[in-house]
Order: structure tokens, then C-alpha cells, then sequence
């Protein structure tokens, strides 16, 4: 049989739900890394960081997991944010801007850790400067928020390193730009005549995230839209709008696992197709931490999802 997995969504500094699932998964803590008996190994999803009460513990029990070789951390969209934040552009800038609205994004991060431990911090930074965008393990693949074989052969050329790649990876209108977009941020589609979404944080928005594994052509706004929103606009999507590169995720295609979409929590998690799943829900917003079972099948079950977190203690029941 297969090596057996088992992949974790998105953390966002939650240690205390990271341990309670790793116990609930079988993981115990020996010298202070969560090791399974039966040598199953987790595949982080990425962002650990942002938001949560105990940034700094997540990143020592993630990375500790990885040195250990009982874990594969990927790259989530916070992390290279975090590395672009911190980077000087060459206009005395930054490549991430230090506005208002993006400075909030990663307050937590900055007052946990950033701020305090600035040295430690350098270190952190260039850890994530090695983490993978994408995983393919020929039984099922995974990325933070997409997959598109060209974005992930693009992306496997440039390590995130200070220079020209990661500018690049930041400057609209470049391959990398739009490939790291594409799997650290997911699909996007501009909404028409100037129409303005607001996004699961309140902020006003002029594209919509969609389901990318879908085929476009023909399906109204509110089709594709993903997480799916009554607020979303029911207009069809004009064919000059579809991303010309864009091809569905195959049916027959190995399983794939991601995160990013804070879908909202549910009693029990189901896969969205059956060879797709995503695992963050919403655990920074009092949803829960979840993790799915992987043993080898290629059509995924909603019995193999695990969750930790508050609707766990309403309900011992749910899985």
C-alpha cells in the first residue's frame, strides 16, 4: 500500500486545535515531535500564520514535523505574503504594500512574533522561503488553493528567494505573478461594469474567487463563485472573461487537496467532487480544524475527514 497521509488544512496560529487533531489522528508527542506509530506522515497545507492566538507554537510544531521527515509543509498564500511584507522593492516600497488594510492582515503576526523576536523572525522568513507551492505524489496532489499543471511546472523553476523571481512573482502581468496567484490564491474572475463584491472579511472587491476545476464557458457569476454566496451577481459570464489557460480539473486526475476558502463549518465535511477536497474550515473564524485520511483511494469519502474544534465539543458525534 501507499505511504498513508493524513493532509491539514489551515491553521492560522491555532496550536491548541493543531495538537488536540494530531492526538485525535493517532500523532503522539515524543521529544517534541508528533510522530504516528504506524508512520503515517501529514501534509500541511499552508498558512500557519495570521489571526491565531499562538502563531509561534504552530510554526515550531509544523517545522519540527518536517525535520523529523513526519511531515511535507507547503506554501500557503500568508506565508509568501509575509516574505513579500518584509521585502524592500526597488522603488523604496515594499513588494507587499504597508497599508492600513494589509498591515491588520498580519497584526497578529507581527505582535506574536515579528516584532519581539525580530532575529527569530529572519530565520522563520527563510524557512518559508523553501517551502513548495505545489505537491504531486503521483497517489493525490496538493496546493494551497489551486492546480494547473502549467503554474505548477512554472513555479517549480524559481525558489522564493529575494531577486528577480520574487519580484517577479509580485508584479501583475507576469507568468509568475499569475501562477503563484493561481496556486497560493486561487482563480479569479472580474466581475462586469464595475460591480463590487464584498469578500468573507468585508472588503469590496472587483472579482470574484470561482470554482476553478470547472469548466467556464456558459455558467453565470453565481455558478462559479466559491465559497457559494447569495450575494454574488446571477449575470452570465461574457466570453471575453474566461481565462483562455484555464482547463478543468479532470475527473480521472489524481486526488487533489487544498485549502485558503474558509467554507463555512459544517456538521460533517464532504469532498466537493470526488477527487477534490478542501480542508480549511474556517478555524480562525470559531469554525474548526480539519484533516482528511488519505490510504491510497482515488475516490475520496467523507468518512475520512477528521475535525477538531468548537462543533467538535457541541457534538462528540461529528467526524
Amino acid at each position: 500500500m501507499s505511504q498513508p497521509y493524513d493532509i491539514i488544512g489551515d491553521i492560522h496560529g491555532h496550536a491548541d486545535h493543531l495538537t488536540g487533531l494530531l492526538r485525535k489522528l493517532g500523532y503522539d508527542d515524543s521529544s517534541g515531535v508528533f510522530r504516528h506509530p504506524e508512520h503515517r506522515k501529514v501534509v500541511f497545507l499552508g498558512d500557519y500564520v495570521d489571526r491565531g492566538p499562538k502563531i509561534r507554537e504552530t510554526l515550531r510544531i509544523v517545522r519540527g514535523m518536517c525535520e523529523a521527515g513526519t511531515a511535507v509543509a507547503l506554501m500557503g498564500n500568508h506565508e509568501f505574503n509575509a516574505i513579500a511584507y518584509a521585502t524592500p522593492d526597488e522603488n523604496g516600497g515594499w513588494l507587499r504594500e504597508h497599508s492600513e488594510q494589509k498591515t491588520a492582515q498580519h497584526q497578529a503576526t507581527l505582535d506574536q512574533l515579528a516584532n519581539p523576536h525580530p532575529e527569530e523572525w529572519k530565520d522563520w522568513m527563510d524557512w518559508f522561503s523553501t517551502l513548495p507551492m505545489s505537491l504531486d505524489l503521483g497517489g493525490f496532489r496538493a496546493a494551497h488553493a489551486g492546480w494547473n499543471n502549467e503554474a505548477v511546472a512554472i513555479m517549480n523553476q524559481f525558489p522564493v528567494k529575494k531577486g528577480t523571481p520574487l519580484q517577479r512573482m509580485c508584479q501583475h502581468g507576469t507568468d509568475e505573478y499569475r501562477c503563484r496567484e493561481e496556486l497560493l490564491n486561487g482563480m479569479e474572475l472580474n466581475l462586469p461594469n464595475g460591480e463590487i463584491y464584498l469578500d468573507k472579511m468585508g472588503f469590496p472587491r472587483r472579482e470574484i474567487r470561482i470554482k476553478w476545476w470547472v469548466a467556464q464557458r456558459g455558467k453565470k457569476y453565481c455558478d462559479l463563485v466559491f465559497p457559494e454566496t447569495e450575494s454574488a451577481p446571477a449575470g452570465d459570464i461574457p466570453d471575453e472573461a474566461i481565462n483562455s489557460l484555464h482547463v478543468p480539473y479532470p475527473v480521472n486526475a489524481p486526488p487533489f487537496f487544498m485549502g485558503h476558502y474558509w467554507l463555512p463549518p459544517v456538521r460533517i465535511p464532504a469532498p466537493l467532487t470526488p477527487n477534490i477536497a478542501c480542508l480549511d474550515y474556517s478555524v480562525a473564524r470559531q469554525g474548526f480544524l480539519c484533516a482528511y485520511r488519505w490510504d491510497g483511494e482515488q475516490v475520496l469519502m467523507s468518512e475520512k475527514f477528521t475535525t477538531f474544534g468548537d462543533l467538535r465539543k457541541a457534538d462528540p458525534t461529528s467526524h
